[in-house]
């Protein structure tokens, strides 16, 4: 399939929606992403309790005004992520409908890859700028955490926030010193033993968002490292690897380090080839665990590894369906694989993984556009198959809206080349 630049003048009803217009929507559905969990934090330590209630309620209003500057701008490039779109909330209705109850957070849990795709479709202007001011905002709180957690937790007091809106109780943050999420000041040593600091979140408020939104990063870079700046180039690679050490990701620095490593070299290959990943990286996982026996209790990746082939190994026939029990949906997330399985069924969970890697065609002209897709693909199907292994982390729209929103604007080919660093 061929993906056209967006034009404000093709199906659209109204002509108050030029390009710009467009672009700066989207922009401002991307940074109210990032900065909706900060805004509800600080409005719960200072104004209001906020309750779980709220967060649906801010998340929904994202997905609602995503989805009408998506109907307003239909193009033919929608139509396989329009087709997702409907797979994923007919699945959902069924699932729904022999359960007796709405499982409406299944299908939010979905719905941001094909709406955050189609919206980095559609997004004209140089990704990487929108990038580069986002990642000045998530510095500088970082910054702000390090130099001053006092004043940083008094600001947004994580730890009510997430008691108040999410399933925490007070015990569940072992450091009643500490205001910051409950992993900011975990047991034992830092993975970067060198710094004396916490876990830094910065406007994430956790340490593993923040560690994955270093790794979607690093997937920017390679996609679009021929198109940058010398300035920008040396902007991202000292800012990411700052926000690397600070927020002590394991998993972010394994990652990273793989994509680094292994798409120069995938990229030479099709970007469909990346539709293997996913079974190599649990038949490794697989040899792994029977070859060093990790304890799936630990807290560790051989440990996440080893619970995530446990789980898998325990599913039945109806758990693939779907109908699992919320006890038992709830015990599969701290693995990304079976908890994608046991809230979208088997056939559901592939469809994510082969329209990932299978609708965007590296069958352009252009060298370096078909560079940039293979590189997008290559590197967000490594991502997305190692994270499946130890969390569900993906389907959070901290993570998920920014993964998705770069992949949709790295497949979508443009008339002209970026501008450098703009």
């Amino acid at each position: 399939m061929n993906y056209e630049r967006y034009s404000p003048h093709v199906d659209i009803p109204s002509g108050l929606l030029t390009r710009e217009a467009v672009d700066k929507l989207i922009a401002g559905i991307v940074i109210a992403t990032l900065a909706f969990n900060a805004v509800l934090a600080a409005v719960n330590a200072h104004v209001v309790a906020v309750t779980n209630g709220e967060v649906i309620a801010a998340e929904l209003l994202i997905f609602f005004c995503s989805t009408l500057l998506l109907v307003l701008t239909l193009a033919p490039h929608d139509r396989p992520w329009l087709a997702l779109m409907f797979l994923f909330i007919g699945i959902g209705l069924v699932i729904s409908l022999f359960r007796d109850e709405l499982v409406a957070k299944n299908i939010r849990d979905v719905l941001s890859i094909p709406v955050f795709v189609m919206l980095g479709l559609r997004y004209s202007s140089n990704p990487v700028s929108l990038f580069s001011k986002l990642q000045f905002v998530v510095v500088f709180f970082a910054l702000l955490e390090i130099a001053y957690p006092d004043l940083f937790s008094d600001i947004f007091d994580v730890r009510s926030y997430y008691i108040n809106s999410r399933n925490f109780a007070a015990d569940d943050f072992w450091n009643s010193d500490s205001s910051l999420f409950v992993s900011a000041t975990r047991p034992g040593e830092r993975f970067f033993s060198f710094v004396d600091i916490h876990r830094v979140s910065s406007l994430f408020l956790e340490p593993v968002s923040l560690g994955n939104y270093v790794c979607i990063v690093v997937i920017l870079l390679i996609c679009f490292w021929p198109t940058l700046s010398s300035i920008m180039r040396a902007w991202l690679i000292v800012s990411t690897a700052f926000l690397l050490v600070a927020c002590d990701g394991r998993f972010a620095t394994v990652t990273s380090a793989l994509i680094l490593l292994c798409v120069p070299l995938a990229s030479k290959l099709p970007s469909r080839a990346a539709v293997f990943y996913l079974p190599a990286i649990l038949t490794l996982g697989a040899i792994g665990v029977y070859a060093f026996h990790p304890d799936p209790l630990s807290d560790d990746f051989g440990g996440r590894v080893a619970k995530t082939m446990e789980l898998a190994g325990n599913l039945n026939f109806y758990d693939m369906l779907g109908m699992a029990q919320w006890s038992e949906i709830n015990d599969n997330l701290d693995s990304g694989l079976t908890y994608l399985i046991v809230t979208q069924t088997l056939l559901g969970g592939c469809f994510v993984w082969l329209f990932t890697t299978l609708v965007a065609s590296d069958r352009v002209p252009d060298m370096e556009l078909r560079l940039r897709i293979r590189r997008a693909t290559h590197a967000v199907a490594l991502f997305i198959g190692l994270n499946l292994l130890v969390s569900y982390s993906l389907f959070s729209i901290k993570s998920a809206a920014f993964l998705w929103f770069l992949y949709g604007a790295a497949i979508k080919p443009m008339p002209e080349d970026y501008a450098a660093g703009d």
